[in-house]
């Protein structure tokens, strides 16, 4: 059972934009895994039906001046009516990341804004499933999820390298495993949605039955 993802990004210098190259790749190398890479740059009508029959959809912004960019935040606003039609993003599998300048840059709390989008739609969120780098004398700045991030992935990338060298390829490898995670729990979801569904129609068709036979 084949399913598909949607990864929304927005990405002010192109440095976020790899990170989000990364995540498509993680979620690709799971097997029967469809995913779009989608630029926020330009809000067209097709971001919106891409994002309407995907089964995930994984969002991507760079913090500035601690939050999400302006260009994410008109995606998010512009979202306001598939809201107000009985949360039409129901029950579809989220996650998110980010890449700042700084170590820290304040990443957690676009991170939380992601969150609470996708609660406000009624999706179901996941974060990372990876233990925290760098933070033994035995680690290093090359450990997967080094900057100890579980809500979503994080990136870093100095301020003075363009998107060809930053991220590191350490940030980008955390953010492939959080696209490959987000796609496993997807399948694992619609199959069970799927068993579900089956064993509620094989029961009313026994229920119709018993009650004919009577």
């Amino acid at each position: 059972m084949g399913i598909r993802v949607a990864v929304a990004v927005h990405s002010g210098y192109g440095h976020t934009r790899r990170q989000a190259e990364a995540i498509l790749e993680g979620a690709r190398s799971v097997s029967e895994t469809r995913a779009d890479l989608l630029s926020l740059t330009d809000l067209t009508p097709q971001i919106f039906a891409t994002i309407d029959e995907a089964d995930a959809l994984i969002m991507g912004s760079p913090t500035y001046m601690s939050g999400s960019s302006s260009g994410f935040r008109a995606f998010v606003e512009a979202t306001s009516s598939i809201w107000a039609d009985n949360l039409r993003w129901r029950n579809k599998i989220a996650g998110g990341f980010t890449n700042s300048g700084c170590m820290s840059g304040d990443k957690l709390n676009t991170l939380v804004e992601m969150a609470l989008f996708a609660a406000q739609h009624g999706m179901i969120w996941v974060g990372m499933a990876t233990f925290g780098g760098w933070n033994s004398s035995k680690g290093s700045c090359e450990d997967v999820n080094r900057l100890g991030s579980w809500l979503g992935a994080m990136a870093q990338s100095n301020i003075d390298a363009g998107p060809d060298q930053a991220p590191p390829a350490t940030d980008l490898r955390t953010a492939s495993l959080l696209g490959r995670r987000i796609a496993e729990v997807t399948h694992a979801f619609v199959k069970g949605r799927s068993a579900l569904e089956t064993a509620a129609t094989s029961g009313s068709h026994l229920t119709a039955a018993s009650a004919g036979a009577s």
